[in-house]
């Protein structure tokens, strides 16, 4: 089993989603008491954070030095564990020379979508991922058109993130999305771009199908991981 490496913290409360799921899957896949083999390099997300929207190259910065830490720990591969900080990898992957496999989250979401042939999607993430354009560009390159929340509902999720990042999930903010997606059912997929937003997301919510890059991150990671 190949070991997969975690850059993590960003934010701490999804982070052990990635772990419980790497786990989950591999126990799923091997049965009896094993497990996966980890490596979990988890930061002080504060700088990361504050910076967004403001200074992206000390968040490419930032990151840069991050990822050369993990890296020289040596894991098999790599799963970032943030979809914003997706955008800054791209900005440095280059310089880092590297040749461990970095499974990219935005990647595996276009994948995933040509394979369910949605073409119509709701993206929702935080305020800042929306209304960076990132995400949205990517996909529509990529001929899929992307919905977002108006301005009062990306406020609204803004409100809800902060509470997500300290492991705070209630009715409430449940029930939001509950009636945000079901007012955009007519589109084909509902794309979970904030690693928080499965801790109030989930299909007895959503009445579109989910396409969740936690679950493609990590199991991608895993078949990677259990491969000859």
């Amino acid at each position: 089993m190949k070991t997969i490496g975690l850059l993590g913290g960003v934010g701490w409360s999804s982070t052990i989603t990635y772990y419980k799921t790497l786990n989950e899957l591999v126990q799923e896949r091997l049965g009896g008491y094993h497990s996966a083999k980890i490596l979990l390099k988890s930061i002080d997300y504060h700088e990361i954070q504050s910076n967004y929207g403001k200074d992206h190259d000390r968040v490419a910065a930032l990151l840069e030095e991050e990822l050369r830490g993990l890296i020289a720990l040596k894991p098999d591969c790599i799963l970032i564990c943030c979809n914003t900080l997706h955008k800054y990898y791209d900005m440095i992957k280059e310089r880092l020379c590297s040749d461990i496999p970095v499974f990219h989250a935005l990647e595996l979401v276009v994948q995933e979508l040509q394979r369910r042939n949605c073409q119509k999607v709701l993206l929702l993430a935080t305020k800042n991922t929306l209304e960076d354009g990132f995400f949205e560009k990517k996909l529509e390159a990529s001929n899929i058109n992307v919905t977002i929340p108006n301005e009062a509902e990306r406020e609204e999720i803004r409100k809800i993130h902060n509470e997500l990042m300290q492991d705070i999930v209630n009715e409430k903010s449940k029930k939001f999305f509950q009636n945000l997606i079901q007012s955009h059912r007519d589109l084909d997929a509902v794309i979970l771009g904030c690693t928080e937003l499965p801790l109030a997301i989930d299909q007895k919510n959503s009445v579109l199908p989910i396409i969740d890059p936690i679950i493609l991150q990590t199991s991608a990671a895993v078949d990677y991981s259990l491969a000859d």
